[in-house]
């Protein structure tokens, strides 16, 4: 039933999505960049700001431009920089996902994720993990918290939102609210997720 309702959540996304400048090529671009760092960010971020450039009112290129932006703000070695591309990534970033959050559906990604799920995902990893002085961590948290609260979640493959989990409990350790790791955890748990910071299994 659970792959049933999966493949109803991605069909219906992707036959509705209003945004095709990111597409599967770029989406991979940025996941590179994320792992490779160095001249992989660097193709990222150019790739977005002339997607973003040919098409202001896409938020989805928005989005991955902010995220590109933040992924650049770990490379650069003079401090102005780093935090010059630190706050407009978030604040792209951010901007993105309010537009996001009033569309009636933003449709999903190349891999069939809801993009509101995946890109919230993106964010709240970033937002709570740069240094506090950028005042982000709230609002990542409360991205989790949504996210944590989204029924499609559990509808979605344990190797898809493992690392959503994983950073939710991070978060919430950081907070040091063990009632809600424990919380998290289980709900993780109830998805298949035994160890999220970790290996996944699939479940049917």
């Amino acid at each position: 039933m659970k792959n049933l309702i999966a493949a109803l959540i991605v069909n219906l996304g992707a036959s509705t999505s209003s945004f095709a400048a990111v597409d599967a090529q770029m989406e991979d671009l940025y996941q590179k960049a994320t792992k490779a760092g160095g001249t992989a960010v660097m193709a990222s971020y150019k790739a977005f700001k002339l997607a973003q450039k040919e098409d202001p009112s896409d938020p989805i290129a928005l989005f991955y431009l902010g995220a590109s932006e933040t992924l650049m703000a770990k490379e650069s070695w003079l401090p102005w920089r780093k935090v010059s591309y630190a706050e407009n990534g978030i604040a792209r970033m951010d901007k993105a996902l309010t537009i996001i959050e009033e569309m009636d559906n933003p449709g999903c990604s190349s891999q069939g994720m809801p993009q509101d799920l995946l890109l919230k995902g993106i964010a709240a990893t970033t937002f709570t993990k740069v240094p506090k002085f950028f005042n982000s961590f709230d609002r990542g948290f409360e991205l989790y918290h949504e996210l944590m609260g989204d029924p499609r979640m559990g509808y979605m493959p344990p190797d898809a939102t493992h690392w959503i989990y994983c950073g939710a409990l991070q978060a919430a350790e950081l907070e040091g609210d063990k009632e809600l790791v424990n919380l998290w955890g289980a709900k993780a748990e109830s998805h298949g997720i035994s160890n999220p910071c970790g290996d996944v299994k699939n479940s049917d």
